[in-house]
C-alpha cells in the first residue's frame, strides 16, 4: 500500500469471503491514488498479525465490517487516523535506529546499514512489489495488489527479469572468435 492509502483507509475495508472452494478469504478495499477503489488480498498471516496489533490497541480481533477505526493509529490509544508525514519519520525512526545497531557488529553490515538509512516508505512498497515478482507471482497480481493503472509501471519491479535476461545473454551471446 502507498503511505497515502495506509493513513486514509480504515479498518471498516477489511471483509470476508468465501472463495470457489468455500475457503474464507480475507480483503481489504482500499481508496487509493485518483480516488480508485481496489481490493487488496489480506493474507493469513497479515490477519494473525493485525489482530495482534488490535488486540494491543484495546480493539477487538478482527476487523467490523464498517468500522471507522484506522489502519494505523498513534501510541497512545487515540482513535485518529496517522497523518503521512509522522509515518514517514516513525518508518526513517526504525531505519536509523536498525542500521545503527547492523554498523555495531561491524563491516560486513555497513552496506546494508547504509542501504537502511537511505530507506523510505516507498522503498517498502517497491521492495514487496520486486519480492513479489521475483517469486513468479502473475505480474497481473503484482499490479492489481500495487494498484497500478497500467502494467508497465509494475514491470519495473522486474528485477528477476533482469537477471534471467543477462544469464541467458552470458550462456548464448558468444563472441565465437
Amino acid at each position: 500500500l502507498r503511505v497515502s492509502e495506509v493513513t486514509q483507509n480504515t479498518m471498516g475495508g477489511f471483509f470476508n469471503r468465501k472463495d470457489k472452494s468455500s475457503e474464507s478469504r480475507w480483503w481489504l478495499e482500499i481508496t487509493g491514488k485518483g480516488d480508485k477503489t481496489r481490493i487488496v488480498p489480506a493474507t493469513n498471516e497479515l490477519m494473525l498479525e493485525l489482530s495482534r496489533y488490535r488486540r494491543e490497541m484495546g480493539l477487538h480481533l478482527t476487523p467490523i465490517e464498517g468500522e471507522s477505526t484506522p489502519l494505523f493509529l498513534p501510541i497512545g490509544g487515540k482513535l485518529r487516523a496517522m497523518t503521512r508525514s509522522a509515518v514517514h519519520l516513525i518508518l526513517k525512526q526504525i531505519f536509523n535506529i536498525t542500521a545503527k545497531r547492523l554498523r555495531e557488529r561491524g563491516a560486513d553490515s555497513l552496506i546494508l546499514a547504509t542501504r537502511l538509512e537511505a530507506a523510505s516508505a516507498h522503498w517498502m512498497r517497491h521492495t514487496a512489489g520486486s519480492n513479489m515478482t521475483s517469486s513468479d507471482m502473475d505480474i497481473r497480481h503484482v499490479r492489481d495488489n500495487l494498484g497500478h493503472e497500467s502494467i508497465s509501471t509494475t514491470n519495473n519491479y522486474l528485477h528477476s527479469e533482469d537477471d534471467k535476461r543477462h544469464q541467458d545473454t552470458e550462456e548464448r551471446h558468444k563472441l565465437s572468435w
